[in-house]
């Protein structure tokens, strides 16, 4: 029965995870920096394909500037790993976006790091490499 219990906790957690990241990408591609706000944790910190690590205010200032449209993101292969109050989630992102006026199209391995806040997912940073 404890086995049970503790498969089940761990499924809720797991859920629980992929809303906060779905929270997080759907807040990305409409550009809701008040949500992207609430989500990110105060030491924030991403790094992107190029090796360019940015840290909360660079990356909403970054979707702010408007550079970056979002026309499709699908995800597969999610999988996620919590160990206590941290979570790692990896994903494969394939993506159709408008950088700077250019139609670009990628596929990226993501990592992001989830930490548990009061009850609340939120997200710790991250890294993504180009898998094209």
């Amino acid at each position: 029965m404890k086995k049970y219990l503790k498969k089940i906790i761990y499924t809720v957690k797991t859920e629980k995870i992929k809303h906060a990241y779905e929270y997080w990408k759907n807040a990305v591609i409409k550009g809701d920096l008040a949500s992207l706000d609430k989500i990110y944790t105060e030491n924030f910190s991403w790094t992107n394909e190029l090796g360019i690590t940015n840290n909360k205010m660079e990356s909403l200032n970054k979707i702010a500037s408007g550079n970056l449209q979002y026309l499709s993101w699908t995800n597969k292969d999610i999988t996620i790993k919590i160990v206590g109050d941290t979570a790692v989630l990896k994903t494969k992102e394939i993506l159709q976006l408008i950088v700077y006026n250019q139609r670009v199209n990628a596929i990226q391995d993501v990592t992001a790091i989830f930490v548990n806040h009061n009850g609340k997912w939120l997200l710790a940073g991250g890294q993504e490499t180009s898998n094209t």
